[in-house]
């Protein structure tokens, strides 16, 4: 998907500029600083993969309740096919049978 390799990689480029930044002003901390930011990516990642999912699972659910619905109409279809058989045949047999109106 392409939204969360945007988002990776966006979280990819606020971390490598948050790590220089911290090599450019000293290295006082820099082990816990990208400690920290590593931790941040990780969270991030696990926020990213339970949305995509999430998005997966109802993607899912969608497609299989349109399958169940497709499959109840060709079922009432082909019920009704039958039965209209029956009743044009009873309704012909009507008509032949009833005498002929001019008015109509």
């Amino acid at each position: 998907m392409i939204i969360p390799r945007v988002a990776l990689a966006g979280l990819g480029a606020i971390v490598a500029g948050a790590a220089a930044g911290r090599v450019s002003s000293g290295k006082t901390g820099l082990h816990d600083a990208v400690v920290k930011l590593t931790a941040a990516g990780m969270r991030a990642v696990d926020v990213v993969s339970s949305a995509t999912q999430t998005l997966v699972d109802e993607a899912q659910d969608v497609n299989a309740e349109a399958r169940r619905k497709a499959r109840i109409d060709a079922a009432v279809k082909e019920r009704l096919s039958k039965l209209e058989e029956g009743i044009r045949a009873e309704v012909t047999a009507e008509v032949d049978a009833a005498p002929m109106k001019d008015d109509e």
